[in-house]
């Protein structure tokens, strides 16, 4: 059972695709325990690509964020994400797309990026996909990547990376900046 952690819609349960491997609540309520302690949940613009039930996005709507899109290729994803959404009262923009057409043909900056892409997907397919957000990331955003722990290290995109890597059994999250910004941070 997957539940919305904390937020106006605290508590709610949401359906889940069948074909969709949500992120435990144990895990989203630490990358947003993350997520607050660096200011990065009140009135923020948040996109949840590879959004299977549209978990990460309807919690980042319930704590606040300004905007939510989610973006899933699977019909039964998106009307899914719509559903949960509308039975939590939460303002989710859903995006039925590929998510590289999405990149592709989207000019909208956000200040948080998550990407759940399918564990079978190896790194070198993430590659490009990394690539292609990273232009859609505002100068002091943040790109979250969940990956199983064994795929080990992603190739990131030039200018950007890693600030964190936190693993909760199989799971790894993956966090990266602009590069200028890190280093503006640790100055």
């Amino acid at each position: 059972m997957v539940r919305i952690v904390a937020g106006t819609a605290k508590g709610m349960t949401i359906r889940v695709p069948k074909s969709a491997r949500p992120t435990p609540d144990l895990v989203r309520e630490a990358i947003f325990s993350t997520l607050g302690h660096r200011g990065y949940l009140d009135e923020t613009d948040v996109l949840d690509l590879f959004a299977g039930s549209g978990a990460f996005g309807l919690e980042a709507a319930s704590r606040g964020a300004r905007s939510v899109t989610a973006v899933d290729a699977g019909r039964e994803a998106a009307t899914i994400i719509a559903s949960n959404a509308r039975k939590a009262g939460l303002d989710v923009h859903v995006v039925q797309s590929k998510v590289r057409t999405f990149l592709d043909s989207s000019a909208t900056r956000y200040d948080v990026i998550f990407l759940d892409p399918p564990y079978a997907m190896t790194n070198s397919e993430i590659a490009p996909v990394l690539e292609a957000a990273v232009p859609h990331l505002v100068d002091d955003g943040i790109l979250l990547l969940e990956r199983d722990k064994h795929a080990g290290e992603p190739s990131w995109p030039e200018g950007i990376e890693v600030d964190d890597r936190r693993s909760w059994g199989d799971t790894v999250i993956w966090t990266a900046l602009h590069a200028d910004y890190r280093r503006n941070l640790r100055a």
